[in-house]
């Protein structure tokens, strides 16, 4: 199979219809069915089934779907770098949580693309994608949560910051503390067992997780989430109390109430990028921005 047999397969597996890759594809119907058929004459073998009009994947087609998936995702990446090329080093591949790029990197990237003809694509997921996306240069560069830099990646710590402590306004299982004060995180886990959890993978719900545990060893989170926001949204909710970063806890301000931690939990916010490839001018000067 060659490279457009392969994207016409991987298009009709996904799709499920001749139609539906042809509008993936941006082809025609006809342009499909001709590939196909003559993709499987080459093969020797159907891989597909045709069934009250729609083709149903055979036996061999489902063998063959995980290597085409992983031949398309390299597409991908090759279609991305050319893109980059095409547009030379004022083009920059941003990535970021989500929370992060919507309440931190928006305002930076919109100052820097004002009056200039540099051009930005700011893409969302959580650490672990971020840095795969960086070795298959997929991305210029990622802020994220923490300071653990991965093998073949160098990094730099942009700022730090202190989670804080989110929960109902009609709340009364948190020890009473005066408005100006931090509440006693110590105090807050032996006093309550619905403190919503965060997930472990993530810096942020690791650093927490860790903090709970040397207060008590034994604590088990009823909910656990990987998303601050869906965190947020469960204190508003009543499902318990959250600790989650400054931003998403600006966000929600005006529905909870939000009091900072002693000792405090403090993070870092963090540049990577991938070692095979360092940080271009445009890069630099969003990273002076972001810094300033």
């Amino acid at each position: 199979m060659n490279l457009r047999q392969i994207e016409v397969f991987y298009a009709v597996m996904k799709s499920g219809t001749v139609s539906g890759a042809a509008r993936l594809l941006h082809v025609s119907q006809p342009n499909i069915t001709r590939v196909l058929s003559h993709t499987e004459q080459q093969l020797g073998f159907a891989l597909f089934q045709r069934i009250k009009g729609r083709l149903i994947a055979t036996d061999e087609a489902r063998k063959l779907l995980p290597e085409a998936e992983k031949i398309y995702q390299q597409l991908g990446c090759f279609h991305s770098l050319t893109n980059k090329v095409k547009k030379g080093n004022q083009h920059l591949r941003v990535g970021a949580p989500p929370i992060l790029a919507t309440s931190l990197l928006t305002p930076v990237i919109s100052e820097l693309c004002k009056n200039s003809d540099i051009s930005v694509e700011l893409s969302t997921d959580n650490r672990t994608a971020l840095c795969a996306a960086l070795l298959q240069n997929q991305l210029d560069l990622v802020v994220c949560f923490g300071d653990e830099v991965p093998p073949a990646i160098s990094g730099q710590q942009l700022f730090t910051e202190k989670m804080v402590l989110l929960y109902p306004h009609a709340y009364h299982s948190l020890p009473d503390t005066d408005n100006n004060e931090a509440f006693n995180l110590q105090h807050v886990v032996t006093a309550s067992q619905d403190i919503i959890g965060l997930d472990t993978r993530d810096p942020l719900g690791s650093l927490l997780n860790q903090e709970i545990q040397k207060y008590a060893s034994d604590y088990r989170h009823q909910i656990t989430v990987r998303s601050y926001s869906a965190a947020a949204q469960l204190v508003e909710h009543g499902a318990g109390i959250a600790v989650v970063d400054p931003w998403t806890a600006d966000l929600f301000a005006s529905q909870l109430q939000k009091k900072r931690l002693e000792p405090a939990l403090q993070f870092s916010v963090s540049l990577l990028y991938a070692d095979h490839s360092p940080l271009s001018v445009t890069g630099e000067k969003f990273v002076s921005m972001l810094t300033r």
